[in-house]
């Protein structure tokens, strides 16, 4: 009896080492983002609608440089490179649309299937022939005329590439409250 009460307490011992270890790589392996080396992060508005964004934020922990658009959805226009940031789970924007004189403002998540297609985007052909393998992912946030929020992920800045691929990561509706 004193023999299986002393095995019974190493098997124990034993146990729950091994079942922390198994918990923390399940979680681990279950982890949907990552760190990008490298991506470039961009805004982009309607054709034609002048917007003034003043925030795009991610995961409330790092943002990009934001400013006057005007043009072209689904477009990276003013774009800023990322280095070594977590792929992103949720972004945050707010902006002023000029002709309606609103200030607009919300929250959309990213789905986590983007960082992996972040991490396996198609290279691409330009006009000219020349074919890009050294693919960066663009992620582009758009912000539209009314008040519309959209992710998009990207292997080029803007279309008129031979294989380009856009990827809708999320969308929302953002909230509004007037420019006084």
């Amino acid at each position: 009896m004193r023999i299986i009460k002393m095995h019974l307490a190493t098997m124990d011992k034993l146990i729950k080492p091994l079942i922390s270890i198994a918990c923390a790589l399940f979680l681990a392996g279950c982890s949907s983002t990552g760190k990008i080396d490298y991506m470039v992060v961009s805004g982009s508005t309607d054709e034609g609608n002048d917007i003034f964004a003043t925030l795009i934020e991610f995961d409330g922990r790092w943002s990009v440089p934001a400013g006057a658009m005007s043009c072209c959805r689904a477009t990276a226009g003013a774009m800023a490179g990322v280095y070594g940031q977590k792929f992103p789970e949720k972004v945050a924007v707010e902006w002023l649309d000029k002709s309606e004189n609103r200030i607009y403002y919300g929250e959309v998540a990213i789905d986590k299937a983007g960082y992996k297609l972040a991490k396996n985007l198609p290279p691409f052909t330009a006009h000219t022939g020349k074919v890009f393998n050294d693919v960066k992912p663009y992620l582009i946030i758009g912000m539209g005329e009314t008040g519309e929020i959209k992710v998009w992920i990207s292997n080029t800045p803007s279309a008129g590439f031979t294989g380009r691929v856009l990827h809708e990561l999320g969308s929302g509706q953002a909230q509004w409250r007037e420019n006084n």
